[in-house]
């Protein structure tokens, strides 16, 4: 009897003390709520005892993990149509949803002297790019696009307009000066207790749709729905109000667009058409500069070799997002190689099909270089020194005994560098601001599509990007075999 109160007492304790002791909330939330969610986090931890660990991000990135079973619990979306969706899908608790802020786009640029408080300087055009996010992933984008439109600048501005995938990327397109101004959510230029650094002008909110940041619990855990309710609170309502956002309006039904269309948009072919021109302009370039450097790094006995080989190779390890990151930075107006090409009358690179042709050529250096360097090699000194007896010059020799010997290695370094071309996305996405018809490239184009719930059409365009890869490493594949069973 006494053992088996005993054990009914541990049990009790245990129940008590797993109730007390704090819990994880994983929370997925827009990226441009990310600053005021950290703030938020101090105080609900110490008033709860819970940790949150947010992971920031698209909403229409989160909406796909969440839907293929990532174990978030909560979202806190960047719209209202995410949420709604995931209720209706059951992958939500009926019932959970609702408006915890309301946004507002802003015109903002980092020059005091730039923006005027009624956004005037949208008719004068005095600038060279503005920046907005994607009006097809982001609210904010959208919004942006819905003024334009209702003050009949959409299509004078479409030449200047660059596009981020999100707000985040769109913030930092201006912040680096790469974009002289844009469109941008107050929250992100407003902190508690700061002077509001730059220019900006602030519209009408009627001028566009409401911006509406929705919240949905995904389980049912006791913290997640704690933290819901303390997201409700005047002293969190508060602190959402410090960051720049609206916290009371109607919350209106979202319109569901169709996502079940599968057929090709013109953008779509377009996104086509320019990837395979990319490709075909930085393969081309990349033989004709990296035969010489492959044929040197083969044949000479430099002391520090090595350290040329690790910088060539360098993008193969190195994400690509980080080399976009630093091409973006360097060639950007305040970069060194900006201001070189300024000083010389040379206009900006970043944002242009120029600047994705030079961010390709540094990005699929490697695929081109190392398969040539390494068939070269392979040739060895013997039918050099062979050619040299018959007295045959340098030229000579290369282009009549090196190149025919190593055609196997030239058919895979384009081929390679042509493929890894057409799937780069990391880089473009840094350095090409997405604008349709002039930097929108296919893996760009694709991811668009996830991002929008347009499954049908990703599919159509990463199912002939997959036939495409797969066929050329079958063709690359059999001519080399092929030339083995020859050279034997």
């Amino acid at each position: 009897m006494l053992l088996r109160l005993i054990s009914l007492f541990i049990l009790l304790a245990s129940i008590v003390s797993s109730s007390v002791a704090g819990d994880e909330v994983r929370v997925a939330v827009a990226s441009n709520f990310s600053e005021t969610a950290r703030a938020l986090e101090t105080l609900f931890e110490e008033e709860s005892g819970h940790d949150l660990i947010f992971s920031a991000g698209s909403s229409g990135k989160h909406f796909a993990q969440i839907e293929n079973g990532a174990p978030f619990d909560v979202l806190l979306a960047a719209d209202v149509e995410r949420p709604k969706q995931l209720e209706a899908s059951g992958n939500a608790i009926q019932g959970s949803r609702f408006t915890y802020a309301i946004g507002e786009i802003v015109l903002w640029s980092p020059d005091e002297k730039l923006v005027d408080p009624v956004g005037a300087v949208l008719r004068t055009g005095e600038f060279r790019h503005l920046a907005l996010a994607n009006p097809k992933l982001a609210p904010y984008g959208k919004a942006a696009q819905q003024l334009l439109v209702g003050n009949n600048l959409w299509e004078p501005l479409a030449s200047k307009i660059v596009q981020g995938e999100n707000i985040s990327q769109t913030f930092q397109f201006i912040s680096s000066g790469n974009a002289q101004l844009g469109f941008v959510s107050l929250s992100q230029i407003t902190k508690p207790g700061q002077v509001i650094r730059g220019s900006y002008a602030r519209f009408d909110p009627g001028s566009y749709d409401s911006i509406e940041q929705q919240a949905v619990l995904l389980t049912d855990k006791i913290a997640a729905r704690e933290f819901l309710e303390f997201l409700k609170s005047n002293q969190a309502q508060n602190l959402i109000h410090a960051f720049g956002y609206s916290t009371t309006a109607v919350v209106q039904a979202a319109q569901q667009s169709n996502k079940d269309s599968i057929g090709l948009e013109s953008s779509d072919w377009s996104a086509v058409w320019l990837t395979l021109r990319l490709a075909s302009i930085s393969t081309l370039i990349l033989i004709i500069l990296g035969t010489p450097l492959a044929w040197w790094l083969a044949t000479t006995r430099f002391r520090y070799k090595t350290l040329i080989e690790a910088a060539v190779a360098l993008p193969i390890i190195l994400p690509p997002t980080v080399l976009g990151f630093y091409l973006l930075i360097a060639f950007g107006p305040s970069g060194t190689i900006g201001k070189m090409l300024d000083a010389v009358g040379v206009s900006p690179i970043v944002f242009t099909f120029t600047g994705l042709v030079i961010g390709s050529i540094i990005y699929s250096l490697p695929f081109v270089v190392q398969p040539l360097q390494a068939a070269m090699t392979a040739i060895g000194k013997g039918p050099r020194e062979v050619a040299a007896t018959l007295r045959a010059g340098p030229w000579d020799r290369f282009f009549s005994v090196i190149v025919p010997l190593a055609w196997p290695g030239f058919l895979t370094a384009t081929v390679l560098g042509f493929a890894h071309t057409v799937g780069e996305f990391g880089v473009v996405l840094m350095i090409g601001g997405n604008i349709p018809n002039e930097t929108k490239v296919l893996s760009i184009s694709i991811y668009d599509h996830v991002d929008a719930l347009e499954y049908g059409q990703a599919h159509w365009l990463a199912g002939g990007l997959l036939a495409f890869s797969f066929i050329l490493l079958v063709i690359v594949y059999s001519l080399n075999r092929k030339t083995m069973t020859l050279n034997r």
